[in-house]
C-alpha cells in the first residue's frame, strides 16, 4: 500500500530534488520543456507522482542544428562586410548561407577552421566560456623558448589582458624556430598572439585544427562542408 506521504509529492519537487534545482525552475522546466513520466510527456508541475513512478528529464535543447564547417584561408576577415574592402568569409559561401552566424572569430592574418550556424542559442553555447568547449591552434613561431618558459606559459597570465591557464604544448622546435599547441577553453580578441608576444616569440603562422569535436582535416583549404547535427547542450 502507498503511504499518503508519497502520493503528496508533485512532480515539481519531485524534478526539484533529482536535478538539485529550485522549485520554481523545476515548475518552469516541466511547464515549458516537459518531462517524460511512465514513458509519456508530462507538462503538469503539480501532478501527484509516487517513488516507483519513471521519471526521465529530457536533454536540454536537443535538436538538429545546420552547421557549416569552413577552412578559412589567411588574408580575409571575419565579418559581414569590411570597410577596407577586403575580402570577408561570406564571399566564399553560396549566398544562401547568408544568415548563418560564424561562431568565434579567426583574424585576417589566421587560417583554419570557422564554424557557421544559423541557430543563434548554440552559437552562444559554441562561445561561451562557460561551456568549456575547447578550441585547438597549431601556432609556428620564431624566438628564444626553453622548458622554464613554456611553463610559464602554462599558468594564469597576469597582464592587461589577464589570460586564464592556457595548456600549451611543444609540438616541434629546431633551434629558435617552434610548432606550439594551444588548447583553449575562449576565444579572446588575438589572445594567442598576444601571449606569445608578452613571451617575445614572433608569430609566423596561425591555424586552428579544431573546435569542440569538429576537425579542420574533413575541409579543404578555402572550402566548406555543410552539415545537420542533432545537438544536446
Amino acid at each position: 500500500m502507498i503511504s499518503l506521504k508519497m502520493l503528496k509529492k508533485t512532480l515539481s519537487k519531485k524534478i526539484s530534488e533529482l536535478s538539485q534545482i529550485s522549485r520554481k525552475k523545476a515548475e518552469a522546466l516541466i511547464k515549458e520543456q516537459g518531462i517524460i513520466l511512465n514513458g509519456k510527456i508530462e507538462k503538469r508541475p503539480y501532478i501527484i507522482v509516487v517513488d516507483n513512478d519513471k521519471i526521465e528529464i529530457p536533454k536540454k535543447n536537443s535538436k538538429k542544428i545546420n552547421l557549416i564547417l569552413f577552412h578559412k584561408p589567411k588574408g580575409c576577415i571575419t565579418s559581414k562586410k569590411d570597410e577596407k574592402d577586403r575580402t570577408v568569409v561570406y564571399d566564399y559561401l553560396p549566398k544562401k548561407f547568408s544568415n548563418f552566424h560564424y561562431i568565434g572569430r579567426l583574424d585576417y592574418n589566421s587560417e583554419g577552421l570557422l564554424l557557421f550556424t544559423d541557430h543563434t542559442p548554440y552559437k552562444r553555447y559554441m562561445e561561451s566560456p562557460k561551456s568549456k568547449v575547447k578550441r585547438v591552434y597549431l601556432v609556428n613561431t620564431i624566438g628564444s623558448l626553453n622548458n622554464e618558459k613554456l611553463k610559464a606559459m602554462n599558468q594564469k597570465i597576469y597582464s592587461s589582458f589577464n589570460y586564464q591557464k592556457p595548456k600549451v604544448i611543444m609540438a616541434h622546435t629546431n633551434k629558435n624556430k617552434h610548432t606550439l599547441r594551444f588548447e583553449l577553453l575562449e576565444g579572446k580578441n588575438r589572445e594567442i598572439r598576444n601571449i606569445c608576444e608578452i613571451f617575445n616569440l614572433k608569430v609566423e603562422k596561425l591555424k586552428r585544427i579544431s573546435f569542440g569535436k569538429f576537425f579542420l582535416k574533413t575541409v579543404p583549404h578555402a572550402n566548406y562542408k555543410v552539415m545537420q547535427i542533432n545537438e544536446s547542450y
